[in-house]
């Protein structure tokens, strides 16, 4: 059984070289959601490969937030105007990024 999931990166750098090597690492591996916030549908072992890769660019001064999000935590995410869930948390994506 496969244990990929929906994930949130959230981060917050401080130099803008940085900021900007970041989010664009990013972009291979989610879909933006915020300025510094991405929605990612990744194994375990990817996060963790994620999660070394950052270590090369940033610094100890920046701070990323990786969290699990749990089915029920995905069903219940709904936009600032009531209960409509944005389109772009389906249960899981069209198709998988290629690397």
């Amino acid at each position: 059984m496969s244990d990929t999931k929906w994930w949130l990166v959230c981060y917050d750098i401080h130099d803008e070289k940085r900021l900007r090597m970041c989010a664009k690492h990013m972009e291979g591996y989610g879909h933006r959601i915020q300025h510094s916030v991405f929605r990612c549908w990744m194994t375990s072992r990817e996060v963790e490969q994620l999660r070394w890769e950052l270590t090369k660019t940033l610094d100890p001064v920046d701070d990323v937030l990786v969290i699990p999000l749990c089915q029920r935590c995905v069903d219940g995410i709904v936009g600032i105007h009531g209960n409509d869930r944005p389109l772009e948390w389906p249960d899981r994506p069209l198709k998988h990024r290629i690397f």
